[in-house]
């Protein structure tokens, strides 16, 4: 499971899980990876990139036409960035390579069922910038007793409540403390001696 939000000022790519591996054919071995998120490709893991100082991974790249889901999950196929930091397993989905099929990406020799935990985070990016579509994206693989998929969450940005409606709330909060003030003002009236009407003897 990948899921993808907006934290604060930046986008966060997390994901989890493990993967079944036993009825795909044996993947290629890929030792030059680059970490890149484009409207049709995405990872969690380490920040690497061809061309710069930080280490590029090996990964286990499976290719099968078998792979089922959807061919694009973004809305701008120009978008193309780097994330600026990243942790732990480096694993993702190309969801069309331009070749047919969509792409399996995993960590160099990844055991079948092994956990999978990483992250990737892009500072300083809204989802709109990276040209993400909200929403719930799948692939599967395999129909038998290892079939298995990788499920993509992009969170939509919460929308702020309205103006009205916190009108409405500061306006109860005052009519509050107005009939706290009333029901102490009663009780302060209750407690004062009435004033008795006196006659004058003539």
């Amino acid at each position: 499971m990948l899921t993808v939000k907006q934290v604060g000022n930046d986008v966060v790519v997390s994901g989890s899980g493990s993967a079944n591996t036993e009825s795909l054919p044996a993947p290629d071995r890929v030792n030059d990876y680059t970490n890149v998120l484009t409207d049709s490709q995405i990872y969690a893991g380490p920040a690497a990139f061809s061309g710069g100082t930080t280490p590029v991974p090996p990964v286990d790249v499976y290719k099968w036409s078998g792979l089922l889901g959807p061919s694009s999950f973004g809305n701008d196929i120009n978008i193309r960035a780097n994330p600026d930091s990243g942790e732990d397993d480096f694993f993702g989905m190309v969801a069309d390579n331009q070749m047919g099929q969509s792409l399996l990406v995993l960590p160099l020799n990844y055991n079948s069922g092994d956990p999978l935990k990483g992250t990737s985070r892009f500072i300083d990016y809204t989802l709109a910038e990276l040209g993400l579509s909200p929403g719930l994206f799948s692939w599967s693989w395999v129909t038998n007793g290892n079939a298995d998929s990788l499920e993509l969450k992009i969170e939509a940005v919460p929308v702020p409540a309205p103006l009205p409606l916190a009108g409405v709330a500061i306006a109860w909060r005052l009519a509050k403390r107005m009939r706290g003030a009333s029901r102490r003002q009663g009780r302060q009236n209750s407690l004062t001696p009435p004033i008795q009407n006196s006659k004058c003897l003539r």
